[in-house]
């Protein structure tokens, strides 16, 4: 049953059901990646329960490790999406443990595969402010460094998206 819904205004007020899913981040990584993509003017929300598929910061990193089942994007290609997706939550004065884990899930579900693509410090960042500085690794370098920090987190911490970035971007110290 497919209880959490994307949907879609357009400019002339009418709306649109996207597709459906079995989880709310799911559901809000398919319209975060919509959003990251090409600037539009229609709007985007998704209607469910307001049940949050992860209460706790350590469920977000329960669900962001089990992304690494999937095939894995190149590091370079998964800190550029994160970033990007990551874009709609830069007003969010505090990110809600299933924000956390969807943008996880829309950056690695986005991210062009590793497979015959050269990774480096260079590719990794460029030190240009629109892509992130990377320590060098593996995309599952930066999941398992999030997974575990999150564990630690005190749950009634407040995490920002400056927080989130720190999180992959930088390495631990």
């Amino acid at each position: 049953m497919n209880e959490w819904e994307p949907w879609r205004q357009d400019d002339n007020g009418a709306r649109f059901r996207i597709r459906g899913y079995a989880d709310r981040v799911g559901a809000i990584a398919g319209r975060l990646v919509i959003e990251s993509g090409l600037p539009h003017k229609q709007m985007y929300w998704v209607a469910g329960p307001p049940v949050p598929t992860c209460p706790t910061p350590a469920d977000a990193a329960d669900l962001i490790e089990a992304l690494s089942a999937d095939p894995e994007p190149s590091a370079a290609a998964f800190l550029a999406a994160f970033q990007r997706v990551g874009e709609s939550s830069r007003d969010d004065s505090w990110l809600e443990p299933d924000t956390i884990a969807t943008v996880f899930r829309a950056a690695w579900d986005t991210a062009e595969p590793a497979a015959g693509e050269r990774e480096s410090g260079a590719d990794a960042g460029s030190g240009h402010a629109d892509h992130p500085v990377s320590a060098p690794g593996r995309a599952r370098d930066h999941l398992t460094r999030a997974a575990v920090t999150l564990r630690i987190r005190d749950p009634r911490a407040v995490m920002r998206r400056q927080d989130l970035l720190d999180l992959v971007t930088h390495a631990p110290r």
